[in-house]
Order: C-alpha cells, then structure tokens, then sequence
C-alpha cells in the first residue's frame, strides 16, 4: 500500500456488499430527481412550446372575453382595432369544443352505419376558426402532410398530427362534428394535418377551420373568441416594454366601447399567467424530489455510520501508530465521494429510462419525453449534497476517535440525553411548523414558497423525532417479533436495541416512502368523499354549453316517467377577489346559477350552516340575493348578510348581491366544471354561487336554460326478450356500449336504457338533441376514476423511494451479518441451530419494518391532515380526512414485505457461514 488513503479502496473490496448498496440508494436517489424534474419539464416545454408558438406567438396584445376562452367577444371590435394607429395587424380566432366522430372517406354515403348522434365515448375536438387573411402574422403551422387551408375552403380542416395519426384517418377523410342545434352532423374534410405538441388530459386535439365556417356552424354570427394584436414597427420604437403598455391601455379604452368587461393582456402578462400555474407545479416537483433525496440520505448514512461503528478497533489501532484525526476524516470522505459519483452517474441514465417508461405509459400526464438538464445537474448535485451529508457525521465522529477506541466494545447503548435533544428540537421544529409556517400558507402568490416549506419542516421534524420513537416503542415491537419468531426476547433486543440511531436511520428511510405514498391516498380518498353531492341530491342531469329553450320546464312537465324536476341556468361570471391577490394573474371566474328557489331546494337538499332554508327561499325570490358555498365563504371571507360583487362579461361595474344563506358545498360547481374547463391557465374560484333565473334574466339579460335535474317515476317492465339486440345490428348500434357491458345484472342496464330512453325524449322536446346526459352517480364514478389515475401516478415516485428503502434494509442487514460474523459463529458452536441464526437476522429485519411503517403511517396521516389544509387555505374546499384502510393496510404490508425481504439474503449467508472460518474474523 504506497498511501494511506488506499484504505478506502481496501474497504470498498473488504465491504462490497455495504458499497454496492450505497451506490444502488444513491443511484435511485439520484434517479428519482431526474425522474421527476424530467417529467416536469415534458409537461412545462409542452405548455411553453404552445405558449410562445401558439398561444401568444407574435401578437403584442390580446384581447378576449373576461370569462374563459369558450366565450365570445363582439368581432366589431376588430374593426375599431384595425382603425387605430400603430396597429399592423389584427388576427380574430373563435375557438369552439365539439364531438368529433373520424370517419373514413370510404364510409361518406354510408348512411345505414352513419352515427345519428354522438355518445359519451365520441372525442372532443378544439375547432379553431382562423381569419387567414391575418392569422399568419401571429403564428406559424408546421404542415406535415396535405396543405394548409385556404380562403375558398369552408366546411374543410387542418387536424392535429398526433390526432389523425391515433383515429388512423388520412387526408382526404372526415370528421363528423355535432353541435347542440342538429340532430345531423357535419362532414368537416380533412385537407392537411400540421405538427403540435399537446397533454392529451388537459388539452384536447385541435382542428384548424375558416372562421368564417366555424361561425355559420356554430350561429356565433359576428362573435370571436380572442383578437391578437402586432404592433407596427415605429409604434414599438426603442423602448418595446413601454410601448406595448401605452398600446395596451388604448386598446382596453377601444375594446371596452364595444363590450364593457374585455379583458386585454400584453404577451408578457399571458406568460405570467401561464408561470403562475406553472409554481403550482413546482411544489409537487420539490415535495418528490425532497422525498427521493430524503429517503437515500437515511440509508446511506445509516450505512456509513455501520461502517465506521464495525471499523471503530481498526481506526483506533490506526490512531495507535500515528495516523492524525483529519487523515481519518478524509479517510471517510475518500471512500464515500466516489462511491457518491458513481451512484449519481448510474442514477442519471435510471431517471432517463423511468422518464421515458412514463411517457410510454401515461402520455396524457406528462406529454412527450423532455431532458431537464437543469433537472439533471440538479439530481446531480442532490446526489453528491446528499453522499457529502452523509459522509459528514461519520468523519466527524471519525475526528473524534482516540487510541483508547481500539480497545472498546463495538456497541454500545445509546445516550438518553442525544434521543432527548434531538426530540426536543423535533417538538420545537414541529410548533414552528403548526403556529408559524401553517398560518402563512393563505390565498396568494406566496403559496407554493410557504407550502413547501411547512412540509419539508414536517418531515426533518420526524426524522429528528424517530430515534426516540424507535428507543421507546422498539421493544414493544421485539416482544412482538420474538413471539411470531419463536426467539428470546433479550437475544433479539440486544442486536436492535443497542443501535438506536442506525436503527432510526433505516427506519426514516422507511418512512419517508411509505409516508407520502399513505397521504396520496388518504388526500385522494378525502376530497373524492369531500366533494360528495348534497346527502339528497336528482338521479339524473342534462347540461349543455348553450343555453337552450327557457320553457324547458313546461316541455319536460308533458313527459311521463319524471317524479319531480328542475330547471336551472348558469353562466361564467366574475367575483371580487381578497385584497392585494394578484387579479390580473388570477382571474376569479366562477358560476353562477340561477335556479328556481321552490323546486330547486326541494330537489336538492342543501345543508344550511348560516341561514335558514325558507328564509333564503323569500330573499332569493326578492332578487339580487345569492346562496354561497362554505368554501367560497373560506376563500372570500364572506357569511350571511354580506355584499358580493360581482361582473358578467358585458358590465364594466360590479352587480351586487346580498348573501342568503351559506351551505356545504353542493359540488355543483366541480360536476359543471368537469364538462367545461376553461383554461388549463386560470385558477378558478372556488365555489359557485346560487341565485334565482329571474336575476339571470333580469340582471344578466341571460334567457334561457342549461341544467335540468330530475328524479324518475319508471313502472316495473319485464325484460324484452332478445334484449340487448345485437351489437352490430342497425338497433344496436344507437344504443349506448354501457349496455353491453356483461359486469353489470342485465336487470340493471334495461333500467339505465329506460332512463336514457326519458333523458332522449327530454332532449328531443327541448330541441337540444346534443346536450349531456347521464345518472349523477355516473358523473361521479368518471371524476372519482380521474382522480385515482392522478393518484397511482404519484403513488409511482414514492414507490421508488420505498426500493431505496429496501436496499438500505438489506445494506445494513448484511453489514450486521458481516460485523457480527464472530459473535454468530460462537452461538453456532455453542449449538444455535442454522435456523435459529436465520430467523435472528429476519428478525431484525422484521423489526425494523414494523418501526418504519409505524413512523411512515404517523407521518402519513399527519401529512394528509397538513395537505388538506393547504387545500382550504389556498382554495376553501374543506374535507374531513378520509381514512382508506385497505389501501393504507395494504401499503404497510408491502413496506414490512420489502423488508422482510431485504433481510432475507443477508440471513441465508448468515446461516450458512463455516464456524471455523468465522472464528478466525480478527
């Protein structure tokens, strides 16, 4: 050996197994932040892409309606636009979702198999109808096949390449487009398809049209959704920031003679828009990476630490022969830091794959695969932050060793004093966190800043807490281990009992997995039960986009089969904002319905927590009185009796209401929402607001109808024979697939076709044959399936943490094994059995298991409560915490399996040392 610091490789060799189990946490570790900050930034290139290309392109300003981009602006305004000075030009675009069904060019006069309507599985398609003569001057299309449209092409598109490519259509194909005015739908040819990237979950395919053509389909004669704006060159001149501000405020005083409530933003104001949901984002990115990071900095220095606890002879002999504390420090540092690079090496093509494997699987959460290089240097540099940490404590404490250590015992129990500081400092940690950081967290900007930093001040507190809860509840769980192992109680307590601090590493990193997989359950399962509709609430909805028909009510009163009904109507209005919440950012769009008061409170029983229900009932027929949801109330900070402002698209002041009553939230706003989301850009408000159909027409100048809820009267009918008919056959093919699904009692799906019989003959008497329709517990079993999607897939990164866990288990299983291969081989030749060896190990393993599962169930638990808090403060929707047993049980069961596991390999080479050769273990 011609260095000292060759010592380090020695133990690399003498020690593989501790050192490949390093490089594997540090590895996954390392993996994980890639994982994640990759997958993010496939979706923020996504949106940016689309952002820069086509959401803003090389418009200056934007104008468009307050509401949401499905609502429409006067095209007028054009017009007024083009005639001011300094204006280049002026692009108007209508933007429209609508069932789109493809059908191939050799099916055109096939009448006999033609769809008559669209049903609940026809896709939705974003139909944009473009100004050619402009648009252009704003945005560029990447053409891929076919041409680009041209100003003679009418009832022709432009479809999205990935779109065609999934419905396997070519140019020269259909799409067939319904709109809730006909029964029959248009044939839309298919002339190009251009290149765009796109999350199928949050963005739906896109059609390019003639404006002109979209309009006539959709009778949105005269009426556009955006106008985008360039400036002309002199106009800019040298100082462009300031030049587009004077422009934009011109252009709000044009716009606003024309529509009162326009919105007009500059392209920089789009973009913060944009950043502001993308910070949303960014907390869930630093809660997983926190964790991955979390969980390997557990195991690797509870490795370390192994390592220089079963090195503590050696390293005093060294002290002996004259080898200086800090040359035993870095001796610690040389091992570690190479172990630390490679792991990150290995870690970063790891993360890659994983990304590219959750691209292959869920393309509509994360959009196409994306290399975050800055997420790679930082997965790099939490790798190597992460080894540097670990390898800290060890050196230091490798500082401290002085010669006498080479004639002390390997183990020994740890100091009271040590566990009660550090659980001192977690109580403390853990009231910063309750009363300092948990208060802050509010409605604002500042939300992600404050969130993040309540809940990694959550987790440091129970890692500094865990030693002590494993010193006091570790023999419980030995007693518990010993008896299902058939061991002495003192022979199993003294291998555990006697490393609290190892121990208590192994078990956070145990913890931090299971923890957060536990609170993305727990948080999925209470805002799914949260968002319950009323305890009575109609069996069936109809609910379209467009107002249809204000005498829905009598028509649907001719019709047998209905026990009760009603009617209501709703539009996207805007409502004041706390003080000082960013509004230009955050735009407050809500609902408002207007109902019936008498049938609308009596079908849906809403549970009054201020106010009375027959005294809402007086003043809501009053007018100008509204019911709010207690969430809105949280939000807003509104109760009984106070004043509401707020504006629909064409007021440029405030209506004001008075509030009626507050309720629990109907969840009326969250199943409307569902169908039409307005912007994937927007935060919406939380709650919507209940007023009458007298204010909606009287104050809004809205008449109309867009929701009917009912509940059915249907006599008992015998099954007819033959029924369903066949799948393929003329009557077959009208009727929904639900009907063919065997899963469900035949008995069942003909009550349900009796249903949707009642919900066809209501569409066809209110001549909106297109609108939505269905049970609400269907509604709710489509939301409730979104959101355990979203679920397994955040389920996936803490999984990934619980393998790191794993490993660290079996890392300081074999370590034990190795450093106790003497004291093993003595209780073989006093006549311990080969099984008896075994089940020691697995034993420790057990118990270690059962301990991190207990902190990870602890924590769990404690971060749901804190997640669902941040919900209410951020956005008033509050939920009691629902509980999941099986699902939580079945995650403890994995946990403690993954250790038992890990012990396993470690326990079988234990069993099997030759006692001879163990002896002679120096």
């Amino acid at each position: 050996m011609r260095h000292w610091s060759q010592l380090a490789i020695r133990n690399w060799r003498a020690s593989w197994a501790r050192t490949l189990g390093a490089v594997l946490a540090i590895a996954l570790g390392t993996a994980s932040v890639v994982w994640v900050t990759c997958c993010y930034e496939s979706v923020r290139q996504t949106l940016g892409t689309w952002a820069a290309t086509k959401y803003v392109g090389n418009a200056h300003i934007t104008v468009s309606s307050a509401i949401g981009k499905y609502d429409q602006i006067p095209q007028r305004i054009v017009r007024r636009l083009r005639d001011m000075d300094g204006i280049e030009a002026v692009a108007p675009r209508l933007l429209q979702r609508l069932r789109a069904a493809p059908w191939p060019a050799a099916w055109k006069d096939r009448d006999d198999i033609k769809p008559v309507r669209y049903g609940p599985g026809t896709p939705q398609v974003d139909l944009h109808g473009l100004d050619l003569a402009n648009e252009f001057k704003i945005r560029t299309y990447d053409i891929v096949r076919g041409r680009m449209l041209e100003p003679d092409d009418q009832y022709r598109c432009v479809l999205e390449s990935s779109a065609a490519e999934e419905a396997e259509l070519e140019i020269g194909d259909y799409l067939l487009v319904w709109t809730e005015t006909q029964e029959k739908p248009f044939e839309i040819e298919i002339i190009g398809t251009f290149e765009r990237r796109r999350i199928a979950r949050f963005q739906k395919p896109v059609a390019l049209m003639n404006l002109t053509a979209l309009q006539r389909m959709r009778a949105k004669f005269a009426l556009i959704t955006t106008a985008d704006v360039v400036l002309t060159a002199d106009a800019i001149g040298d100082d462009e920031e300031q030049a587009v501000k004077k422009a934009a405020s011109r252009i709000r005083r044009t716009a606003r003679q024309v529509a009162g409530n326009v919105t007009v933003r500059t392209a920089e104001g789009r973009m913060k828009q944009i950043r502001a949901a993308e910070s949303q984002q960014q907390f869930v990115v630093l809660l997983l990476s926190c964790v991955a990071m979390l969980t390997a900095l557990f195991i690797i220095l509870t490795t370390l630490s192994m390592g220089l606890v079963e090195r503590i002879s050696q390293l005093g002999l060294m002290r002996c022969v004259g080898v200086t504390r800090w040359q035993l420090a870095w001796l610690l540092v040389l091992e570690v830091m190479p172990i630390g690079l490679l792991g990150v090496a290995l870690g970063i093509p790891i993360g890659l794959a994983f990304t590219l494997l959750t691209v292959a699987v869920a393309p509509q959460y994360v959009g196409s695969f994306a290399v975050s290089w800055r997420g790679l240097a930082l997965g790099a540099l939490a790798g190597l932050l992460t080894t540097a940490l670990a390898a800290l404590l060890p050196a230091t404490a490798a500082f401290r060793v002085s010669p006498l250590e080479a004639s002390r015992p390997r183990a020994r129990v740890a100091s009271r004093g040590g566990l009660l500081i550090a659980a001192g400092l977690a109580l403390l940690l853990l009231a910063g966190q309750h009363f300092g950081l948990l208060p802050m967290v509010r409605r604002s900007l500042e939300f992600a800043e404050y969130a993040a930093g309540s809940i990694i001040a959550l987790y440091v507190a129970y890692a500094l807490l865990a030693p002590l809860a494993v010193w006091l509840i570790g023999s419980a769980a030995v007693h518990l281990v010993a008896r299902l192992l058939g061991l002495r109680v003192r022979l199993l307590q003294d291998q555990v009992g006697h490393a609290v601090w190892r121990a208590a590493g192994v078990c956070c990193g145990v913890m931090v997995g299971l923890s957060l997989i536990i609170a993305v359950n727990v948080v999925n399962s209470s805002v799914t039960r949260g968002w319950q509709f009323p305890k009575e609430f109609p069996e069936a909805y109809l609910w379209s986009f467009s107002q249809f028909t204000p005498k829905a009510g009598e028509l649907i009163a001719e019709i047998d089969g209905i026990r009760a009904y009603t009617v209501a109507n709703s539009l996207n209005v805007i409502v004041e904002e706390r003080g000082g919440f960013a509004e230009d950012l955050l735009m407050s769009v809500t609902w408002f319905m207007g109902c019936d008061p008498d049938s609308f409170l009596e079908l849906v029983k809403l549970d009054f927590i201020e106010g009375e229900a027959a005294d809402a009932v007086a003043k809501l027929k009053q007018g100008n009185h509204v019911i709010i949801a207690d969430d809105f109330m949280r939000s807003r900070d509104k109760h009984l009796g106070d004043t509401v402002k707020i504006w629909d698209k064409g007021a440029a002041r405030p209506h004001l209401f008075t509030v009626a009553g507050v309720v629990r939230s109907p969840s009326i706003d969250i199943a409307a929402g569902f169908f039409q989301m307005h912007s994937e850009y927007s935060v919406v408000a939380s709650g919507s607001v209940l007023g009458t159909n007298e204010d909606v027409r009287r104050i809004f100048n809205v008449n109309g109808t867009k929701l009917v809820l009912l509940n059915f009267d249907l006599p008992e009918t015998a099954i007819p024979e033959n029924w369903p008919p066949p799948a393929d056959s003329p009557e077959g093919r009208i009727l929904r697939r639900s009907v063919y699904d065997e899963r469900v009692p035949l008995e069942r799906r003909w009550q349900r076709q009796k249903e949707q019989d009642i919900l066809d003959e209501i569409r066809a008497r209110i001549g909106a044959p297109q609108v939505f329709a269905g049970t609400v517990r269907e509604l709710k079993d489509t939301i409730d399936a979104e959101l355990s999607g979203l679920t397994r897939l955040f389920s996936a990164i803490p999984g990934i943490a619980l393998l790191v866990a794993a490993v660290g288990v079996a890392n300081l299983m074999m370590a034990n094994v190795f450093a106790r291969s003497r004291q093993l081989a003595i209780m073989r030749a006093v006549g311990a059995t080969r099984g008896l060896v075994l089940r020691l190990v697995i034993g420790e393993a057990l118990v270690l298991g059962l301990l991190g599962s207990g902190l990870g169930l602890a924590l769990g638990i404690h971060l749901a409560g804190n997640i669902t808090l941040l919900v209410e403060r951020m956005w008033g929707f509050r939920v009691a915490v629902a509980m999941p047993w099986p699902l939580i049980g079945f995650s403890v069961a994995v946990t403690i399996l993954l250790c038992l596991l890990a012990g396993i390999i470690p326990a079988r080479w234990a069993s099997r040392t030759n006692v001879v050769e163990a002896l002679h273990v120096p």
